[in-house]
């Protein structure tokens, strides 16, 4: 292992509230049903865009959810990192990692303007050599491109990468760039998807995250 590309939403950061929160506050502005947060879990994890669409009637105009995506950009953006926080134990797994030769990258279907900001405000004291949200013109995942991108940055061979992820998304992205996947249980999804899925591990809290990393530590 020489490098860790993680997921960010569902593996790093619990940022599900606000997510439904502001999806919901969209709604409401535009006379729509809300959902349960419980709802966002399979709603997220495929693009702000798709989110949107999975929130609405499958019947929405396309021009209508194209206005009500801008409009859940705004709302999210003005309401981020209100209840959104780091999942326990992965700051001390990030200490862990700074000890280490391993370099550190992020690969999000959150747009990238987001990305950067959430990573500026939870996880400035650590060294993320590469961080890369949504950008338009980048196919997201589970296309492998962007984790292909990073690798290339990186000087890098994909087999030596560890992508680190909470949905079948990442699990997906991991075997199209012929890297080796961990599915974190903590996340949006349950365990089960995630070996349906090709995980090459499962861990259920940091500790067992960790112990994957020091065993494979190049």
């Amino acid at each position: 292992m020489e490098a860790i590309i993680f997921d960010l939403d569902g593996t790093l950061i619990n940022s599900l509230d606000d997510i439904a929160l502001s999806m919901n506050d969209v709604l409401k502005e535009f006379d729509y049903e809300e959902h349960n947060i419980e709802d966002y879990k399979y709603f997220v994890g495929d693009g702000a865009l798709v989110l949107v669409q999975n929130a609405l009637p499958k019947d929405t105009p396309e021009d209508l959810v194209k206005q009500m995506f801008k409009r859940f950009i705004e709302v999210y953006e003005t309401g981020v990192h209100h209840n959104t926080k780091p999942y326990e134990g992965i700051y001390e797994l990030l200490e862990k990692l700074q000890n280490t030769s391993v370099k550190l990258g992020i690969l999000s279907n959150k747009p990238h303007e987001i990305t950067k900001l959430y990573m500026e405000k939870l996880f400035s004291d650590y060294d993320f050599v590469e961080i890369h949200g949504q950008k338009e013109g980048v196919t997201k995942k589970p296309d492998p491109i962007g984790a292909l991108n990073i690798a290339k940055s990186l000087n890098m061979e994909p087999e030596k990468i560890y992508f680190v992820g909470d949905t079948s998304t990442d699990m997906k992205t991991a075997k199209n760039a012929n890297m080796k996947s961990i599915g974190v249980s903590w996340g949006f999804r349950p365990k089960e998807e995630l070996i349906e899925h090709g995980a090459d591990y499962i861990v259920e809290n940091c500790e067992e995250l960790w112990d994957i990393i020091e065993e494979n530590l190049s």
